[in-house]
């Protein structure tokens, strides 16, 4: 899907759940840049929307305290937001206690910087919602974010 909509690169913090997708989309010959923090990440992806590139920023929702203020200040702002694929943490049946606070806040913090939230629950879900979500994003340049519930991968209780 992200292929379809002419993303031409990936930026990560790393994430286990994430692992499968970023492996496919490398396979597939999308350049994929691994960052430590997630502000870099927004940084760098700001950056190539500057030159008219199509980044998506992938991270969990434990990160999104990190990029909120570059999220805030720098990408919204000045229409310059990647769309953000976020792997949903501490919500559902996860109850790592390290994971639970962001989990609980990262819908209501995105909304609260002008980011459309889009959710996908299952499999059947992917490839509607991306299309909106990247659409959105890429060609109506609103800020997005497309969450990827627990369900779609990942186990319980997970300590990482």
């Amino acid at each position: 899907m992200l292929l379809a909509c002419d993303t031409n690169s990936a930026v990560v913090v790393p994430d286990s759940r994430l692992d499968g997708i970023l492996q496919c989309l490398s396979e597939q010959g999308l350049p994929v840049r691994q960052l430590t923090r997630e502000e870099e990440c927004v940084a760098f992806a700001a950056g190539h929307r500057i030159c008219g590139r199509r980044p998506v920023l992938f991270m969990q929702s434990s990160g999104l305290g990190n990029a909120a203020n570059a999220l805030g200040s720098l990408a919204v702002p000045y229409g310059l937001c990647p769309p953000l694929v976020i792997s949903m943490r501490g919500t559902g049946e996860e109850q790592n206690p390290s994971q639970v606070p962001m989990g609980q806040s990262t819908e209501p913090l995105l909304t609260a910087l002008g980011v459309q939230v889009f959710s996908i629950r299952s499999d059947a879900d992917v490839e509607p919602v991306a299309r909106r979500a990247l659409t959105a994003g890429f060609d109506e340049d609103t800020a997005v974010a497309v969450l990827l519930e627990p369900a779609l991968g990942g186990g319980r209780d997970e300590r990482d």
